[in-house]
């Protein structure tokens, strides 16, 4: 005798409307959650456009051209080191001086949120040498904007920084 295949008169199972039904039920609802979880986990991590008047910021591009270029003609130089609980800042003249008596201000950006930036208010540490203390900065990459606030000339800076 050959074994045959059962047949649903065998084993008495019918596939019936219900149960396509059910399935593409149970289909569909774990598409959504699977949705419903990474677009939650999207907006936490980056909730969406990080720079505050980009459109007027746009407008702004060629102002932002020429200040670059005077400053490009100051010929100053910045190093920056993202210490421990500190941001330091050494800014040199064309013949590598120290650039003294700068008042800086500026922000600790993270690139996914805007909850974790910090301000950043520096005191000369030593001739050249600007310094703000950070607090709470967790690792990963941060970028560092920072302007000469009564600076003759024109200064900002615009760093990536990683801290690992």
């Amino acid at each position: 005798m050959t074994d045959l295949p059962a047949t649903d008169s065998d084993t008495g199972f019918r596939l019936k409307g219900w149960h396509v039904l059910a399935g593409m039920i149970m289909f569909f609802s774990v598409i959504i959650a699977v949705n419903t979880v990474f677009v939650t986990m999207a907006m936490r991590t980056f909730p969406g456009e990080d720079q505050r008047r980009s459109y007027v910021q746009g407008l702004e591009y060629n102002a932002i051209i020429d200040q670059r270029r005077a400053q490009a003609e100051l010929g100053w130089t910045a190093a920056v080191n993202l210490a421990q609980d500190r941001v330091l800042i050494r800014v040199t003249d064309v013949e590598d001086a120290p650039v003294m008596g700068l008042t800086l201000e500026g922000v600790l950006r993270h690139p996914a949120s805007t909850d974790l930036d910090h301000a950043l208010v520096f005191t000369e540490a030593r001739p050249g040498v600007y310094s703000a203390a950070v607090e709470d900065l967790p690792l990963g990459g941060w970028t560092l904007q920072a302007r000469a606030v009564d600076a003759d000339a024109p200064f900002v800076l615009e760093r990536e920084l990683w801290r690992r």
